[in-house]
């Protein structure tokens, strides 16, 4: 049977795509904004799960070996956006992986080991692997590669007991960086509680009684933050020993250093993941400023917190020394995975969006039909796979906002159709037309279609025909 693989990038896989509310262009590289054929590859799902989580880390290719380190952050107590233990114990425990933290700068509930321990315990990440404060004992310096306002980077002493990082971030806003993604995880996250305050202060004190008198260098502090991440990044072989993974759930305005984070306004996006922080950041930020906004869902407040703290700042720091790249491919790997399932338990459509999966399993596009008229936010952005795709199909697909599709067979009207309309297509066999059930002549209900021209005009004949 042939493959036929149909890439049709959209506005964010574009790497770096702006939209009109983003203050800064979020995509600075070469010449004429051309992608480079050696860009960074991101990759996506959709699903937020454990399951989805191990899946995007055996995507890049890097297995953690020898004594892994899975740096998080554990959330202030009274908080509750932080990466449940529920969602990463899969991964950590895939890995053999230790937890690791380091203590606050601020204050609040994980301000020393004393309370940060009684924090760890409540939020219940003792229960799934062992945890380790790396600043507990001490700290120490690591190298900068870029000294502009830090000379050496402070981290906990403990670091020195790990062979690989694994960077799992909560991507979400910052009440000072804009937004915390891999970047912010890997600098401040690392960095001890004087580290903090070094950071912060954009090297002028490392005493943290002294920090909060000292953070008018907005710019120097974002500048720095992207130093230390290099510095870490290096101290892993130069980022051979090291992965990145961002978490796109609970995309409140505020870090989980916040005792009182505010609410989320707008839903869940997925799991991203790269070897590249710079080139996942960006992705992540991409996703947030391009996000379909409408009532009640909403990335207004997110953007306004990223733009408000010159956030993106952080990223063009760190490609400008070197850490990374903000030109990337994003790549899904939710398509392939999601057809097995749907061929394995006989199922006729798969949806996954905003972090959730859904199964159906009606007849023809009974499924689809429903979904446009009753729910019509579940189809919008979403990867769906479904067995087979005629000009119905695909006609629902595209007024119902599909970004992405997987099946067996598609027919070429169907094909075409989605092509037109920008959506991406695998699929395993493209044939002439879709057969009825005995194979005697076209599937009844494309053949009502004939005539239709366009994917609106298909969907005002489906709604009126009598379910099947």
């Amino acid at each position: 049977m042939k493959r036929i693989f149909i890439f049709i990038f959209g506005l964010i896989a574009l790497c770096g795509c702006k939209s009109n509310q983003q203050e800064e262009s979020s995509s600075v590289n070469n010449d004429n904004n051309v992608l480079r054929e050696d860009v960074p590859t991101v990759y996506m799902t959709q699903e937020i799960s454990p399951a989805a989580l191990v899946r995007i880390y055996e995507a890049l290719g890097r297995p953690a070996t020898g004594r892994v380190a899975v740096k998080i952050s554990t959330g202030e107590s009274g908080g509750h956006n932080y990466l449940q233990p529920k969602l990463i114990q899969q991964l950590v425990n895939s890995v053999n992986g230790t937890l690791v933290e380091c203590n606050t700068a601020y204050g609040g509930s994980r301000a020393n080991p004393e309370k940060h321990w009684q924090t760890i315990r409540e939020h219940g990440f003792l229960d799934i692997a062992k945890v380790d404060l790396m600043d507990e004992e001490g700290d120490f310096t690591i190298p900068v590669s870029d000294s502009t306002w830090i000379h050496y980077d402070r981290v906990g002493t403990h670091l020195k007991n790990y062979d690989f990082m694994i960077n799992l971030a909560h991507f979400k806003g910052h009440a000072m960086g804009g937004f915390g993604g891999v970047l912010k995880n890997q600098s401040i996250g690392v960095a001890s509680s004087a580290g903090k305050a070094y950071i912060h202060t954009a090297g002028y004190t490392e005493n943290v009684d002294e920090l909060w008198s000292h953070v008018e260098n907005q710019d120097g502090f974002l500048e720095s933050m992207a130093a230390a991440a290099q510095a870490v990044h290096n101290y892993f072989g130069k980022g051979e020993r090291i992965l990145y993974i961002n978490v796109m759930n609970n995309l409140s305005v505020d870090c989980d250093c916040d005792a009182h984070p505010a609410d989320p306004e707008m839903d869940n996006i997925g799991i991203l993941a790269s070897l590249d922080p710079v080139a996942l950041d960006q992705a992540c930020v991409d996703l947030v400023f391009n996000y379909p906004s409408r009532e009640k869902d909403d990335a207004s407040a997110l953007i306004e917190r990223i733009n408000s703290r010159h956030g993106i700042h952080t990223i063009e720091h760190a490609e400008k020394i070197g850490l990374g790249s903000r030109q990337y491919k994003l790549v899904s790997i939710d398509a392939d995975e999601m057809l097995k399932t749907l061929n394995d338990n006989k199922l006729s459509l798969l949806v996954r969006n905003h972090g959730v999966t859904t199964q159906h399993g009606q007849r023809g596009v009974q499924d689809l039909l429903e979904l446009i008229q009753n729910e019509p936010n579940r189809l919008k952005g979403a990867v769906c796979a479904d067995k087979i795709i005629g000009k119905a199909a695909a006609a629902l697909m595209v007024v119902g906002g599909v970004k992405e599709v997987r099946t067996n067979i598609i027919c070429e009207e169907g094909k075409e159709l989605l092509e037109q309309n920008g959506i991406k297509i695998v699929a395993d066999e493209v044939v002439p037309m879709i057969l009825n059930r005995d194979r005697s002549g076209q599937c009844p209900i494309d053949s009502k279609l004939n005539e239709a021209q366009t994917a609106s005009e298909c969907v005002e004949i489906l709604k009126n025909m009598p379910k099947r």
